[in-house]
């Protein structure tokens, strides 16, 4: 369509309908001929403060950057080919690639326009001074002027209305395409809708039937979980009171083993104390055979006194008795010290005894002890593993209470994803509902649109 237009705006048939619109004649361009005679040496100088007007607005001044050179030959060539009058296809051509130009680089009509007007002032008073005495001659060349710069304005203008035009189509065509698409689109997302809002439904109706079910059996291992912890709590308290229990015991075989190493202690000193009293006995029996030497040594010694006392007669009388008195008291001795002796080997053999029944009594205890460290060992083992058991057992306990508070929480949890999912099938129903609603005023939308 835009081809078909330029196509159009190019013709001879076009260009002479504007030409005749514009009252443009073979006289004008005999007009615009004369003129550029006296305009062309002032061109440099229009264009120079051309470009120095432009450039007071900012953003005009970055449209034309460094190239302003090259836009005052292109401006030159561009007034020469349009005062030369012959307003062919080559002149039209270049205008409609100046408004192309332009409306690409985004200069609007209202600038374009404005430069227009700074020129053609300039051109105007060039006039007025060569021919302000010629008047009726001057009306006639501005009036020629002014026909061809509003000509060359209006085709530049044309270019930009045909450029939006063309975009608009574009546009239009882009917002058809979208709309058909946004339309399959929105026909695919409302189905998907559709579809989910029904899947959503039987989901949410699943999800309260298993959470009606979670929650009996939660209440059922609520319950299981309970009775179990007091099982737990009973056998922890059993465990403690044992645990106490061998703590006592092994606490009294303790005090057992100490006793023993007393009585150990003891009846080694006892039986050091037997051996000493052995010695002093065997001893006393080594003096009591000394004494029974010398009684007997006195004995004799009495019987040969005896004997001399008589040889001596009345003389030896005094010595006899003395002698007899001797005799007597070696006799008492002897008699006094086979006593002792006969005690004395009592004693030893007591003593014999004694030492006898005291190694046998000190290595009993020793096997007592022995037996008591064993049984401490023994009791102190059993201990730690009742410790480690009551232990367990506490950490039973309270990983029972956490299991029951979690099955609470359980139980609790099933209780509100029962109402969510009440509220959820709700919603869900509510949505297939909306659904369908926006489904009808999507269509709607989508028939008014494509009627417009």
């Amino acid at each position: 369509m835009t081809t078909e237009l330029a196509a159009d705006s190019t013709s001879d048939q076009h260009r002479r309908v504007r030409m005749r619109f514009m009252g443009i004649t073979a006289r004008t361009g005999e007009l615009l001929r004369e003129f550029w005679t006296i305009a062309e040496p002032e061109v440099p100088r229009i264009l120079d403060g051309f470009y120095r007007h432009l450039t007071i607005e900012p953003h005009l001044a970055s449209l034309v950057g460094n190239n302003v050179p090259r836009l005052k030959v292109a401006q030159g060539t561009h007034w020469a080919r349009l005062f030369n009058g012959r307003f062919d296809d080559e002149y039209l051509k270049g205008v409609r690639a100046i408004g192309m130009v332009h409306n690409k680089i985004g200069l609007e009509p209202r600038w374009y326009i404005g430069g227009y007007n700074f020129v053609l002032n300039q051109l105007i008073a060039v006039g007025i001074r060569q021919y302000r005495w010629r008047p009726s001659h001057l009306c006639e060349l501005l009036s020629a002027v002014n026909c061809a710069v509003m000509l060359d304005m209006e085709i530049a203008i044309s270019v930009y209305q045909e450029a939006m035009l063309a975009e608009r189509e574009k546009r239009q065509e882009k917002v058809r395409a979208a709309i058909c698409a946004f339309d399959e689109r929105m026909k695919a997302v409302l189905n998907t809708v559709g579809g989910s809002s029904a899947q959503l439904q039987d989901a949410a109706s699943a999800l309260a039937a298993s959470s009606s079910q979670s929650t009996q059996q939660s209440a059922t291992v609520a319950a299981a979980s309970e009775e179990a912890s007091t099982n737990v709590q009973a056998v922890a308290a059993s465990t403690e009171q044992l645990t106490s229990s061998i703590r006592e015991i092994a606490r009294q075989v303790s005090e057992s083993t100490r006793i023993a190493g007393i009585a150990v202690e003891q009846a080694s000193r006892s039986g050091a104390t037997v051996q000493s009293l052995a010695k002093a006995a065997q001893r006393i029996d080594d003096v009591v055979e000394l004494i029974k030497s010398i009684a007997g040594q006195t004995n004799l010694l009495a019987l040969n006194a005896t004997i001399e006392a008589a040889r001596a007669g009345e003389a030896g009388r005094g010595f006899a008795v003395v002698a007899a008195e001797v005799k007597a008291l070696a006799e008492q001795t002897a008699k006094a010290t086979g006593e002792i002796g006969e005690q004395i080997s009592s004693i030893q053999s007591a003593t014999k005894q004694s030492v006898t029944a005291m190694q046998d009594i000190c290595g009993t205890i020793e096997s007592i002890n022995e037996i008591a460290t064993i049984i401490a060992a023994a009791v102190e083992e059993q201990g730690v593993a009742t410790a480690e058991i009551a232990r367990n057992v506490q950490q039973a306990a309270r990983g029972t209470q956490e299991v029951s508070s979690n099955i609470s929480g359980v139980s609790q949890g099933a209780a509100e994803t029962r109402q969510t999912a009440g509220r959820l099938l709700s919603a869900s129903e509510a949505l297939s509902g909306q659904a369908s609603a926006l489904r009808s005023e999507v269509d709607a939308f989508f028939d008014e649109i494509k009627a417009a």
